[in-house]
This record gives structure tokens, sequence and C-alpha cells, in this order.
């Protein structure tokens, strides 16, 4: 009898607006809860910029700041985000690069950051920030946007190992 190892993991990049989809519940979309769910199973490492956990918060504060969410839900998004097992890619050594990018593309450095990290570790950028992803889908083919998260994966299932 033949014993199938398991498919490694994909490694992806997520930007703020990819897990802010899943976490706000007025922003919730099928997409976004595949992808936490494919990360909460172990089929994915989710790696991004240091910067993500503050991207995340302030949005969640700024969320409920306008009462798109309530205090209690602010609380537990935040004690959520904290427990996030992400990998952390190391910009900061390549800031150079995000200027680059930046100035060369019309991004905030954010937005260039995340690039940045998907170039490094080599593997995709889940994006759900539609603006960001129109500028640099033609430079940087790499960068997906969330509402073709499943069929990436799906595609990813189907590859010959």
């Amino acid at each position: 009898m033949m014993i199938r190892e398991e498919r490694p993991r994909m490694d992806m990049v997520v930007d703020a607006s990819a897990l802010l989809a899943a976490y706000l519940p007025d922003e919730g979309t099928p997409q976004a809860h595949c992808l936490m769910e494919d990360y909460a199973l172990g089929r994915v490492n989710l790696w991004a910029p240091r910067l993500l956990i503050l991207e995340l918060l302030n949005a969640c504060l700024m969320a409920r700041k306008r009462n798109r969410i309530s205090e209690h839900v602010l609380d537990d998004l935040a004690t959520r985000i904290a427990a996030l097992d992400i990998h952390w890619a190391d910009v900061e050594e390549n800031a150079q690069q995000v200027y680059s990018l930046s100035k060369e593309h019309g991004l905030t450095a954010y937005d260039a950051a995340y690039i940045v990290a998907a170039q490094m570790r080599g593997c995709k950028l889940i994006t759900g920030d539609l603006r960001m992803y129109e500028t640099v889908k033609e430079s940087f083919p790499f960068v997906v946007l969330l509402e073709n998260y499943t069929e990436l994966r799906d595609r990813q299932d189907s590859m010959p190992e």
C-alpha cells in the first residue's frame, strides 16, 4: 500500500485588507472566510510585514469610532489579531526597494511592503484592495485579488505532485 504524503502548505503573504474582510462583520466575504479556514486548518502559512498588526488594529479602532462595530466586538477582534500566528517578513532590510516600488507605482509604502514581502518569499500576495490590485496586476502577476482566492487554491490543489 502506498502512503501519500500530505501536500505542503502554501505560503502566502496577506495584507490587512484581506484579513479585515474576514474579521469585520460588514466586510465579510466567502473568500476571506475560506482563506481563514485554510489558515486555521494548516493549509496555508500566512506571511506579512510586521506592520500588519498595527494596520489591523487601527482599522478595527476606526470601525469602532465610526460605529461599525461595538466595543465588545472591538475587544474580541483585538484579542484575535494578537493571537494570529503570522510569519513575519522583515521587509525593513529592503526599505530602498519599498521606496522605489512606492514611487514607481504610486503606492503607499505599506502596500509596497506587502509586495516586497511576497517577492522575498517567492509566493502570492492576497489582497482585498481592488485599487492596489488594479494598479499593480500587470507588473506583479503574483498579486491576487481576494475574490480569486478559492480559484488559486483549487488550482494549487489540482497540481500534480
